[in-house]
């Protein structure tokens, strides 16, 4: 038995939950995105929900969190290098989709 948890189990486990694939979508559509502009694009997400995806997507090394020193404070979210790789398998999924789905 194994005790450390299967890597494609816990991405999947990230993924899965509600909005994570949208916030991923936004940005991966836009180069940077504020906190307002995501909810903006993300109709219907909660502040608190969209806080929470950002952090553990965040953790999870996908997204970038950059804070600015300013007044008001402003925050920028982007993906990292590890999250436009990840949006890139999406694509992979896409394709295999599209040719079985004519099957």
């Amino acid at each position: 038995m194994v005790n450390k948890k299967c890597t494609s189990i816990t991405i999947l486990e990230m993924l899965c939950k509600k909005w994570s694939l949208f916030v991923l979508r936004s940005l991966s559509s836009n180069s940077t995105r504020r906190f307002n502009e995501l909810v903006s694009d993300l109709k219907g997400i909660s502040p608190k929900t969209l806080s929470e995806r950002l952090k553990e997507l965040h953790r999870f090394g996908v997204i970038n969190k950059e804070a600015f020193a300013e007044i008001p404070p402003r925050v920028q979210y982007s993906l990292t290098p590890k999250g436009k790789e990840l949006v890139g398998t999406f694509k992979n999924l896409d394709n295999f989709m599209n040719k079985w789905e004519k099957n």
